[in-house]
């Protein structure tokens, strides 16, 4: 749950209370209630019966009927199109998940403002939404997509959304949805509108990838990398002297703690394996530890 508090001016309140009257009604847009009727109570089409039985059983206090109609008013709002586009998508709502999420319908799956969204919730917006598979090497990298345009594609961006999650220069916590598509490898001078020559960069962290020794560079890490395929950025001198590649983990957070993790059992195996040797060899040089003495 995300907590929200504040003022709402008088104009904001008058616009308000037309959308609660509407779909804030006992019985209406219920969550919890699969027999909820849901959108327009006036709708010719709407089984009124119905409505009365869940109204009878609708045990929502009136903030959270208004929660639940301003979330069907915002649902209506990006489903019709009227916003347009940002950045060469539609304005609407992008949820990542894996496959093992899905099939296992647990976890949390992402969105690209970077929140995040319980795979039980992000499975119901998809029973209204139209679902893009995006498919992605072992690494976590997008496959190929190509194509001969300066331009990214909107199949491209939401590929990149999926995998990369934000501005990829080290240390900038922009959201996805706050980011351009960057060439890696700059398109004028010569590199292609690729999948793999494409990443994420917010307007001010793009801006300061130039020629010149105050520019930043990018480029892609080997496969003999710790990360390899992932964006990295090289400070110009006068940052880093040494001009060491380095990539974000403020989106990845995930792998960080997948890596701890894994580097703890290791050495929780390791003192384990040295502990049973000490205990097997008495007659070696050194004292076996104590039971205590091992984590």
């Amino acid at each position: 749950m995300t907590p929200i508090s504040g003022l709402v001016d008088p104009e904001t309140r008058a616009l308000l209370e037309p959308l609660l009257a509407k779909l804030a009604r006992p019985g209406m847009n219920n969550p919890d209630d699969p027999d909820s009727p849901a959108g327009d109570a006036e709708s010719p089409n709407l089984d009124h019966d119905a409505l009365v039985k869940a109204a009878a059983r609708d045990t929502r206090t009136a903030g959270q009927r208004g929660h639940d109609a301003l979330k069907t008013g915002l649902r209506h709002l990006l489903g019709s199109g009227v916003l347009g586009s940002h950045r060469g998508l539609p304005v609407t709502a992008i949820i990542t998940m894996t496959l093992q999420q899905l099939e296992d319908a647990s976890g949390v799956a992402t969105t690209a403002g970077g929140g995040i969204v319980p795979i039980r919730d992000a499975l119901r917006m998809a029973e209204h939404a139209h679902p893009v598979l995006c498919l992605f090497d072992h690494h976590g990298r997008p496959l190929h997509l190509g194509r001969s345009k300066r331009l990214a594609t909107a199949d491209q961006r939401l590929a990149l959304i999926a995998s990369s999650r934000g501005c990829t220069r080290p240390g900038c916590d922009a959201p996805a949805t706050m980011t351009a598509v960057h060439h890696i490898r700059e398109w004028n001078h010569g590199a292609g509108t690729d999948i793999t020559n494409e990443d994420l960069a917010c307007d001010a962290c793009h801006a300061l990838v130039k020629d010149g020794p105050a520019g930043w560079r990018t480029r892609t890490a080997p496969p003999e990398s710790e990360h390899p395929g992932r964006t990295e950025w090289i400070a110009p001198a006068h940052i880093d002297p040494d001009r060491q590649p380095r990539i974000n983990h403020r989106h990845h957070l995930d792998d960080l703690l997948a890596q701890a993790l894994q580097r703890a059992r290791a050495r929780r195996d390791a003192d384990l394996r040295r502990h049973r040797e000490c205990i097997t060899r008495p007659d070696a040089d050194h004292e076996a530890p104590e039971d205590g003495d091992v984590p």
